[in-house]
């Protein structure tokens, strides 16, 4: 099971803060030509960010990424959707706050987009 590097766990870090401080839910919107980014703590340990786009009245997901934080404060990646390419890709699954991956081929996928995609949405959102 692989984490983020410390970079993408660096602006995992200030999302969660942004979302905890705002009753677990936050969105950034920094009016420039980039899309908003929503973040929610879905559930004790874990984190969904996604930008959303609006296709024929429906919200589209272009992608969504849900992360895992463990005791330590490392953040693995086990679900990713983009509703645009009718794509969802599921490598694990959250129980007991425990995160249990069934696929770590797809997980070490998931961590490698991960870790481009935060950097863009460090560059985006905020400067760290």
């Amino acid at each position: 099971m692989k984490c983020v590097n410390n970079q993408s766990k660096r602006v995992l870090d200030i999302l969660w803060e942004l979302a905890t401080k705002n009753s677990g839910y936050r969105k950034l919107d920094n009016d420039r030509d980039f899309l908003p980014l929503t973040i929610e703590i879905i559930f004790e340990n874990a984190i969904s960010i996604c930008h959303y786009k609006e296709l024929n009245g429906d919200l589209m997901r272009d992608p969504e990424m849900c992360f895992w934080k463990d005791n330590n404060g490392n953040y693995f990646p086990y679900y990713f959707r983009n509703d645009y390419a009718g794509y969802e890709d599921i490598a694990g699954e959250i129980s007991n706050n425990k995160l249990t991956i069934f696929n770590e081929k797809r997980q070490t996928s998931q961590n490698e987009f991960a870790n481009i995609w935060l950097e863009n949405i460090k560059f985006q959102q905020f400067k760290i």
